[in-house]
């Protein structure tokens, strides 16, 4: 049986080096950078006519008028495409900067229910280009209002770095209009972590689950201020308004949704490792169906 492994202490000078670095480290910054996003081409894929096509795109334009003023529209309908490689296909010909389209496309029949269709499914990971869902489905569409987009959630599982949410979110909106962004921890799976910290007699649990909770809160929220003097210094201010908070993401945003004027969702769908769609952004996109969704 072998001896067990002694681990020599840290000497004074190797406790002051690794203080020193975490002084560092808590100093450092993650600051938003703005960039300019320029949809010149929007792609408005449907099920249906021509007509119904261009009415849809009408809608949007409405909602997104900064959008539709400058973009050349193309619609795709229902004739031109048979399947999932026909429409990837089109969009590779057309090559838009924006995919409008419905969740459940071209399934009528079969009475879809908490899917976003093969074709949007699809689309999210083969393409690059961001795709905006409108409310409701294919064969149930909601209206997606009458007022331009005033209210936009970024939501998010780590906010702090993530520029393309943002800039998108700002690319969507007017001036005087309000983006929250809303960074929820997953407290699920903080206590999961905290259990096997509470097994290490040398760490004092109480005061890990203290710290880590305060930074893990304070990176986002350093980055959201951020957010707000970038877009001052680029003349492209927006009222930004802050949730960061620990609870268990799906339901906190949809309480979220409910509790503000949200007109419009913008998240994430690319996993690095994974090539279906990110976890929580596909649990929302097929939840929230009453509200229209940016999907990135």
């Amino acid at each position: 049986m072998s001896e067990p492994t002694n681990h020599p202490a840290p000497s004074r000078s190797d406790a002051a080096i690794d203080e020193f670095e975490s002084i560092f480290k808590r100093a450092e910054r993650t600051l938003y950078h703005y960039s300019d996003i320029s949809i010149q081409k929007v792609a408005v894929v449907t099920d249906g006519d021509q007509a119904m096509a261009r009415e849809l795109g009408d809608n949007v334009k409405q909602f997104l008028p900064h959008i539709g003023e400058q973009a050349d529209w193309q619609y795709v309908t229902g004739d031109q495409y048979h399947n999932v490689n026909d429409l990837l296909k089109i969009m590779a010909e057309c090559n838009p900067d924006l995919i409008v389209t419905f969740r459940c496309l071209d399934e009528s029949s079969l009475v879809p229910q908490h899917t976003l269709g093969v074709y949007v499914d699809v689309m999210t990971q083969t393409l690059s280009t961001p795709i905006l869902l409108l409310p409701g489905t294919a064969p149930q569409p909601h209206p997606l209002g009458t007022h331009p987009c005033k209210g936009v959630m970024v939501v998010t599982d780590n906010l702090a770095g993530d520029d393309q949410l943002v800039n998108h979110a700002v690319a969507c909106t007017a001036s005087k209009s309000t983006i929250w962004l809303c960074h929820i921890e997953d407290d699920v799976l903080f206590r999961r972590y905290l259990e096997a910290i509470g097994r290490i007699p040398e760490i004092n649990t109480e005061q890990a689950e203290e710290l880590i909770a305060e930074q893990l809160v304070a990176i986002p929220a350093q980055y959201a201020q951020s957010c707000v003097e970038g877009l001052k210094t680029a003349g492209a201010e927006r009222n930004i308004e802050q949730v960061v908070e620990f609870g268990h993401r799906v339901n906190r945003y949809q309480q979220l949704v409910a509790q503000y004027p949200v007109d419009l969702l913008v998240t994430n769908t690319k996993d690095n490792d994974q090539l279906a769609m990110h976890g929580v952004a596909y649990a929302l996109s097929v939840e929230l169906t009453n509200v229209a969704q940016l999907l990135l």
